[in-house]
């Protein structure tokens, strides 16, 4: 069974050299939050807290939204140079720990302009990234993290992928991406390290990162099975 105690000591152990937030009243007054992320915490007796951008991307991350509610520990934030907020998994034997970033507020950062609209909303309504810590994976990448495919390809000629960004790894070599300036808002293509010249195309980018961060996190358990209920 976890406890608040449990959580705490294992959060202060993998992010020692950041402050920790764990309530409004830890947060530096000179820091300033964005408006969606003034509700977290870990309080282990109530509905797991996350930011209300989530629940405009129910048909994108039906998945990860069912996680969420069945499994998220809750979440706490992380006070550096930048600002980021720390979900809790456990999976019965480890804490688990996804980092997501500040929402894009400048729409010229990175390959921003270049992505799907759709995906545009979720880094301006959600996070710039959210992402296994610290393999910073199996999650969207953080816009500075992304990357053109053809910087990724041994060929000799790798003008063919120079229109694909990534925007999703599976920390294995392997890459969701998307097409430069592409109309469709859910298209993109799996390039897979192994086969560099023939990516799997036509596929709903929503779809497979949310199934991708699903099958990683399978072994995650739930908050009713994990948590000693205080009272």
């Amino acid at each position: 069974m976890i406890t608040l105690d449990n959580i705490l000591q294992d959060l202060s152990v993998a992010f020692s050299s950041r402050k920790l937030c764990f309530d409004l009243k830890d947060i530096p007054q000179d820091v300033v939050l964005p408006a969606s992320w003034e509700s977290f915490g870990l309080g282990l007796d109530l509905a797991p807290v996350y930011p209300e951008g989530w629940d405009s991307f129910l048909n994108e991350f039906p998945t990860t939204l069912a996680l969420f509610k069945d499994c998220l520990l809750g979440t706490v934030l992380l006070i550096d140079a930048e600002i980021e907020m720390v979900y809790v998994f456990h999976d019965g034997a480890s804490f688990y720990y996804y980092v997501g970033g500040r929402p894009v507020e400048r729409a010229e950062a990175g390959e921003f302009k270049h992505l799907p609209s759709r995906l545009q909303d979720f880094y301006r309504e959600v996070h710039d990234g959210y992402t296994f810590f610290p393999a910073r994976s199996m999650g969207p990448q953080c816009l500075s993290d992304q990357s053109r495919v053809s910087d990724l390809v041994d060929e000799e000629d790798d003008s063919f992928a120079d229109k694909w960004i990534t925007v999703f790894s599976n920390g294995a070599g392997d890459y969701v991406a998307v097409e430069v300036d592409k109309k469709d808002d859910t298209e993109g293509l799996i390039w897979w390290h192994e086969d560099p010249v023939t990516p799997e195309m036509g596929i709903d980018i929503f779809e497979i990162m949310d199934a991708w961060m699903a099958i990683f996190l399978e072994d995650t358990k739930s908050r009713n099975e994990l948590i000693v209920k205080f009272h």
